[in-house]
């Protein structure tokens, strides 16, 4: 029988510049517009005071306290409070509301902090490390940055390697800015705030109340959890595209088509010197033979036995 070969079988060359040309489109492409992935993540490393500024005073965190100066966050409920002081301050303020009560407070001073050996970690960051860059202009080496306050605020880190989208599965290879923020002092972390490790540092580690200067320079973090953390992609990034999934220990290879009971022979294409084997097809029971294709400059003929 005569088959259809433009239907049932459609041959289809690609010359060895066209299967580079496939590969090549199979590979790495740029993010097509920038976008900003979110995620939690931990933070190490030693912080201090950038030596170039370390009597920043623009802004102010204001902690309610009772009159002696003292702050107590419950750990407890509110049904069962269970108040552990955290902090007292020599420099307590009070004001007087306008239904007549007292307000008893004490401001602290907003730190800027560097750090020249940070470890940022997160589940969609892999297979790579914070980049050291100018902090100002001025500090070389530096790993992130930041500004301790009421919660610590990660401003500026800059990350080589690759980041996951977790709505889409999308992977991004470059260098990547990343931002964000750790627990506030009034949030129990795990049903407890630890200073100097357990959680992100605050004005109350750096003892940062005014009028007074910090009395703390620099503060060790150990895996201290960002409650959040925000990676911009940039336009620029390479779209990684997955790897196909595969079970076992191998690619598995599909098994000719076959209707009626025999399998056929088909020949060897070849294309300028390149050999690729296209996969038997039977149809009714009968078997056909595809002759040899060669493309070597001339016409290309594809002929069927019945």
């Amino acid at each position: 029988m005569k088959l259809n070969l433009s239907v049932q079988l459609g041959c289809l060359l690609v010359s060895s510049s066209s299967l580079a040309a496939v590969f090549i489109g199979l590979g790495g492409t740029s993010a097509s517009a920038q976008i900003t992935i979110q995620s939690t993540g931990t933070l190490s490393g030693t912080i201090q005071l950038p030596r170039n500024n370390p009597n920043f005073n623009q802004s102010i965190t204001r902690v309610d306290t009772d009159d002696t100066g003292t702050y107590a966050q419950n750990l407890g409920t509110k049904n069962n409070p269970n108040y552990v002081p955290i902090y007292k301050s020599d420099y307590v303020q009070v004001q007087t509301r306008a239904d007549g009560s007292l307000h008893y407070f004490v401001d602290f001073k907003g730190i800027p902090i560097v750090s020249f050996n940070g470890v940022l970690t997160s589940p969609i960051l892999s297979d790579g490390e914070l980049t050291p860059y100018k902090y100002q202009g001025q500090l070389a080496g530096t790993t992130f940055q930041g500004v301790v306050q009421d919660e610590f605020n990660l401003t500026k880190a800059l990350y080589t390697g690759i980041v996951t989208d977790p709505n889409t599965g999308n992977q991004y290879q470059g260098t990547f800015e990343v931002s964000g923020y750790g627990v506030r002092y009034s949030d129990a972390y795990g049903g407890l705030r630890l200073c100097n490790g357990g959680a992100t540092p605050t004005v109350f580690d750096f003892k940062s109340d005014l009028p007074g200067s910090p009395k703390v320079t620099s503060l060790e973090m150990t895996n201290s959890p960002l409650a959040r953390i925000q990676i911009k992609v940039p336009a620029t990034a390479t779209l990684i595209t997955p790897a196909p999934v595969v079970g076992g220990d191998s690619t598995p290879t599909p098994a000719p088509v076959v209707s009626g009971g025999s399998t056929p022979t088909l020949a060897t294409i070849v294309d300028g010197g390149d050999t690729f084997t296209v996969t038997p097809i039977v149809d009714g029971g009968d078997t056909f033979t595809v002759t040899p294709i060669v493309d070597g400059g001339n016409n290309i003929h594809c002929y069927t036995n019945s």
